[in-house]
């Protein structure tokens, strides 16, 4: 059978080292050394993926902070427990970067600036897309809905999800006036460490990973999870394509170091990461078949969800399934596999290409 993803870079005469997951423990708000002079600690999230982990890399005069957590009281508190405690207090954040705009990765980003007076760094495209999503002139409303009704949405679901969908700015502190760009051509000296800027797409446009060659380290941010995959979704006025724009990102990934440790943004680090990248692509690999499978005859993406993700969704699910759905199937359509089409009340329609 014809893979539906390109996998010239599958077959490495064994490269693709197996994963092993780091031993250490990780509790929540309890910082501990994942390698020399990088910090690792996991703040509460509100979510059903209830953390994120972010690190502090050792620097002569404080920390470099990467990532910050969202802004809810909880996360407030929690970072005030951590300056306290034995392995950081008595120093200071001196700068914060920022891996991509999500409100979990940006969302304390603005209050540990002010408190620290550290700069705030991150690259051009996450802080245009952070910016326009707290722009309080944005109409959150048509956007989505607009979107929604496109692929299928009944109107009672749709109403409910607009209810329960908080706005950016609710767990995304307002940013410095001023935020460096990172400029991804150039190596940063974080830590002690010189990292290289690694660039990712489809989960957001412009994520930034680190990597330390000298020591074979990768701050992965999302772009390679382990257990779960990074969602990859369509969102009014992004990337329609992000399922292409994030599996070309993966061969970058796939070409970093010998067997590199990843640190990731969630769940528990480890070696193996190109193992890792396989396991990723044949995820999605079996996902796309899971949508040819379903679309014999026209279908808008909420009647293939049931059939993407195996099971029914939640309400509090949809949002971010429906997204998911249509990069799967913008995807599909661009390798020329599905053909849509747009019915008289503006709903479009996906069915396999007929030979």
């Amino acid at each position: 059978m014809n893979h539906l993803i390109d996998t010239a870079l599958w077959d490495r005469a064994g490269r693709a080292t197996p994963v092993r997951y780091h031993p250490v423990e990780i509790r929540l708000v309890e910082p501990v050394e994942i390698a020399e002079g990088i910090i690792l600690l996991r703040l509460p999230l509100p979510f059903a993926l209830d953390h994120i982990n972010v690190y502090l890399l050792d620097e002569p005069d404080g920390w470099t902070l990467v990532d910050c957590g969202l802004d809810t009281r909880k996360s407030r508190e929690a970072w005030e427990s951590v300056l306290r405690s034995p392995l950081v207090a008595g120093r200071r954040i001196r700068r914060i970067v920022v891996t991509h705009h999500h409100p979990d990765h940006i969302g304390l980003g603005g209050w540990l600036s002010r408190c620290f007076d550290a700069p705030l760094s991150m690259t051009g495209g996450e802080l245009a897309v952070a910016g326009r999503y707290a722009d309080p002139n944005r109409d959150v409303v048509a956007e989505r809905s607009e979107f929604w009704r496109e692929h299928g949405l009944p109107a009672e679901v749709a109403t409910e999800l607009m209810e329960r969908m908080p706005r950016y700015s609710r767990h995304v502190h307002e940013l410095p006036s001023e935020v460096d760009l990172i400029d991804s051509d150039a190596p940063l000296s974080l830590g002690g460490r010189t990292w290289k800027a690694v660039i990712g797409r489809g989960h957001s446009p412009e994520h930034l990973s680190l990597f330390d060659a000298a020591d074979d380290i990768l701050l992965g941010g999302d772009q390679v999870l382990p257990e779960i995959t990074p969602n990859i979704g369509v969102w009014p006025g992004g990337d329609q394509n992000p399922l292409r724009s994030y599996l070309d990102s993966l061969n970058g990934f796939e070409k970093l170091g010998d067997d590199p440790l990843l640190l990731p943004s969630h769940k528990q680090p480890l070696r193996g990461l190109h193992g890792r990248v396989d396991e990723i692509r044949q995820h999605h690999e079996e996902r796309l078949r899971q949508v040819l499978e379903s679309c014999s005859e026209p279908m808008t993406c909420y009647e293939l969800l049931n059939a993407l993700f195996g099971r029914p969704l939640r309400n509090e699910e949809i949002g971010f399934g429906l997204g998911e759905g249509v990069a799967h199937l913008n995807f599909l359509e661009s390798e020329g596999v599905v053909d849509s089409s747009v019915d008289k009340q503006g709903a479009r329609h996906f069915a396999v290409r007929r030979a």
